[in-house]
């Protein structure tokens, strides 16, 4: 009797781990999916600022405001629509833009209040420096 009492907790136990590691293994997946979203929008948004906005390249996002924008910036270029994005349907925003760092910076969020990952411009691209 003991010794089934003993399989038994045994057996419970490697149940428990086992499931410990998949709840793991998701929060894991999901963490990747979210840096993933966030590296999909900075790059949409690098492509926005090297094309159709790149007036508004050299000007950090906080004086990105509508009416007010730069000479040469289209006088239908919506700002907003730089610091909103849906990735996988997800809502991705942009905290900061600042073209005055060494390399540029860029700040996003998942929406609300989500994760938060900052790249940099290199040369050879973007490069992601975490939260």
């Amino acid at each position: 009797m003991a010794s089934s009492l003993v399989l038994l907790l045994s057996s419970l136990s490697v149940q428990g781990m086992v499931l410990q590691g998949r709840q793991l293994q998701a929060l894991e997946l999901r963490r990747q999916q979210g840096q993933d979203r966030l590296a999909s929008a900075a790059q949409v948004l690098i492509a926005k600022l090297q094309g159709p906005a790149s007036c508004l390249r050299p000007v950090a996002s906080s004086g990105w405001i509508r009416g007010a924008l730069p000479p040469g910036c289209p006088a239908e270029l919506d700002p907003d629509s730089l610091r909103h994005h849906m990735v996988d349907g997800s809502a991705v925003e942009l905290i900061h833009w600042d073209p005055t760092t060494e390399p540029p910076e860029l700040w996003l969020q998942e929406s609300p209040a989500g994760r938060q990952s900052r790249f940099q411009l290199r040369a050879s691209g973007l490069q992601a420096l975490g939260g």
